[in-house]
């Protein structure tokens, strides 16, 4: 048995990250930056007003005071998204809104709610100090500034930013493809007819959510039973993506027969086994670029070992940092134990309660339960040396989401 360690080193140094696309702003939501995003421009682009108000010069507000307010001559008012027509000196003001440019000679904006206006007059009751209220030119972004470097994930503020920069087309990695087979007789589609001695598939499901999660282009081949030819036929046609995932028949039974199968299809192994629980029985092999996971058909061990290994290599191909778990100290509501002598993944809840962060282990650790995954938004992990933890003391825990 390999390490998990180990193994994902080999996972990565098989990993190449994927050629750019380009592709329209509102198409890049969810994809991976593939260049440098540089400002050509200061944003703002100008001093403005960040609230609606006067602009003023800022000493004649010195004494400014609901009892003895100061009272200034508006010469002017600037809309935004206006030319300002006029300069501002010492005893005079000029109506501002939100976002306008910053009049020449005004260094500080009174919000419209410390002032009563009077004809052509304002009376301020309340003193600004030199660049109150005023936002200034390059306070966001500065000019030649690497705004988004190459990796980045694009989310709904990338989108914002990059629209801000004047971008209407940006280049990011391509998505890995991502093929998915489920295999054994005793699998049905949902939908169709439960007989005993049937389940249905719900591993290709997960794992095409999780693939998709990753941002990778995930399809279903479908459920394949314990066929050799078959097998063969549904394995071949997936090695044409960037990854293929397996889920189940990667055991020793009589009727495991992927290993077998994939080596037949020219996948050179590179390892099987790994000495965690859940997910034993995981196997890693490559043909050309394409990367094979053999998944354990026990949908616990599925999921975990595609966190574990197959989403770092996603990560990786699209340049994309961040596959590792946030981790945080809690303290533990019950007690796990570790007799497996291998790596523990124990799924946990996390919830806070009288300020602190407690982590409750899932009824059920058993591989086979996958409402221990529904149940749980993270994980400890146990060490081979770590045998028990009891109830009240501190853990270190992984966030699953």
């Amino acid at each position: 048995m390999i390490s998990m360690e180990d193994a994902l080193e080999i996972v990565l140094k098989q990993v190449s990250v994927l050629s750019s696309e380009r592709v329209k702003l509102l198409s890049s939501l969810g994809r991976v930056l593939s260049e440098n995003i540089y400002s050509d421009f200061d944003i703002p682009g100008f001093n403005r007003a960040a609230m609606d108000g006067y602009a003023v010069v800022a000493k004649d507000t010195v004494h400014a005071c609901s009892d003895r307010p100061v009272t200034l001559k508006v010469i002017d008012e600037v809309p935004a998204g206006f030319k300002v027509k006029s300069a501002i000196s010492s005893g005079k003001a000029i109506r501002i809104m939100t976002g306008a440019v910053l009049p020449e000679g005004a260094d500080a904006v009174v919000m419209v709610e410390y002032t009563e206006a009077r004809g052509d007059k304002v009376m301020v009751f309340r003193s600004v100090k030199r660049g109150e209220n005023v936002s200034f030119s390059g306070e966001d972004v500065k000019k030649g500034e690497l705004v988004l470097p190459r990796g980045t994930l694009i989310r709904p503020q990338e989108v914002g930013m990059l629209a801000a920069l004047g971008k209407t087309e940006v280049y990011v990695t391509r998505k890995p493809k991502v093929a998915i087979i489920s295999t054994g007789d005793e699998l049905i589609e949902p939908g169709k007819t439960l007989e005993k001695g049937k389940i249905y598939d719900s591993n290709s499901f997960s794992l095409f959510s999780q693939v998709l999660k990753c941002g990778a282009d995930p399809e279903r081949i479908g459920i394949v039973p314990d066929d050799k030819d078959e097998l063969l036929h549904k394995v071949k046609m997936g090695l044409s993506s960037n990854i293929l995932l397996l889920s189940g028949g990667v055991s020793e039974g009589k009727y495991d027969l992927v290993k077998e199968v994939l080596m037949e299809a020219g996948v050179k192994p590179l390892f099987w086994k790994v000495a965690v629980k859940p997910g034993k029985p995981t196997f890693f092999g490559i043909k050309e670029r394409t990367l094979v996971f053999g998944l354990p058909g026990y949908p616990v061990s599925s999921m975990m070992n595609f966190e574990n290994l197959v989403k770092p290599a996603i990560f990786k191909m699209l340049g994309r940092e961040g596959y590792k778990r946030i981790k945080i100290r809690a303290v533990l509501k019950g007690e796990i134990k570790n007799s497996s002598g291998r790596k523990n993944f124990i799924r946990v809840r996390l919830i806070e309660e009288n300020g602190r962060c407690l982590a409750i282990p899932a009824p059920s650790q058993k591989s086979g339960v996958l409402k221990s995954m529904v149940w749980a938004n993270a994980v400890v992990v146990l060490s081979t040396d770590v045998r028990k933890v009891k109830n009240g003391e501190e853990v270190l825990v992984e966030i699953l989401d």
